[in-house]
């Protein structure tokens, strides 16, 4: 009896937990498009880079925007944690899974800190540097650029083999993760790529593809 229990549980379950890293997805990708069209712009008015930071940090926008972000990321890797779970990965897939969920927690703690950087605006002003934001110029450089490149791998895994998406949401996630990795590795340096940011926001219509795929799918499955 408990044998026919358990496996009579076990598809129910599996479905929950998908049904969990959906909504996570599809909440998390709105929040990444939400946070990028709030993020605050520099005065455009020429100067160095941390003249340009130090706009953006004292803009009232910047812990809206950035609170939202952090919403986002923090969504997505907790989706991406509830995927890792499943018994049912293709072993790549799984393996790939969790060293993309390792980045994103990774992301998630680096973007909490982030959201502190505005505190530094008086010292910026006053031509000084600080911890912070030496932090903040290697979370630009070298965390936001790993995350990027770990969401557009991921896209195209999962779109491929189906179990993440599909070849639709392929691209998406992978223009939007390359952008904005090159996007932030250069954004301490250059104002070149600048302009590739709006475009990475594509990694937001990309979760919010994904979890409403998933969504329906188990919705086809149950029926």
């Amino acid at each position: 009896m408990s044998r026919t229990t358990t496996l009579a549980s076990t598809p129910h379950r599996s479905r929950r937990v998908d049904r969990t890293a959906a909504v996570f997805l599809l909440l998390g990708g709105l929040a990444f498009f939400v946070g990028g069209a709030l993020h605050p712009k520099d005065s455009s008015s020429g100067g160095t880079k941390l003249e340009q930071l130090h706009d953006m940090l004292v803009d009232p926008l910047w812990y809206p925007s950035h609170v939202v972000f952090l919403a986002a990321i923090a969504l997505i890797t907790a989706a991406l944690l509830v995927i890792r779970r499943r018994g049912d990965l293709p072993d790549r897939m799984a393996r790939l899974m969790t060293v993309v969920a390792a980045i994103s927690v990774l992301a998630t703690v680096a973007m909490l800190i982030h959201l502190f950087a505005a505190t530094e605006a008086d010292a910026i002003e006053h031509g000084h540097s600080t911890a912070l934001i030496a932090f903040h110029t290697w979370n630009e450089t070298i965390v936001n650029p790993l995350w990027g490149l770990a969401i557009a791998t991921l896209a195209v895994a999962g779109g491929t083999t189906r179990t993440l998406g599909n070849r639709i949401t392929l691209v998406l996630g992978l223009v939007g993760g390359l952008t904005f990795a090159l996007a932030t590795a250069t954004i301490a340096f250059t104002d070149l790529f600048d302009l590739l940011f709006p475009v990475s926001s594509l990694i937001g219509v990309w979760a919010a593809a994904v979890g409403t795929i998933e969504l329906l799918r188990r919705h086809h499955t149950r029926r």
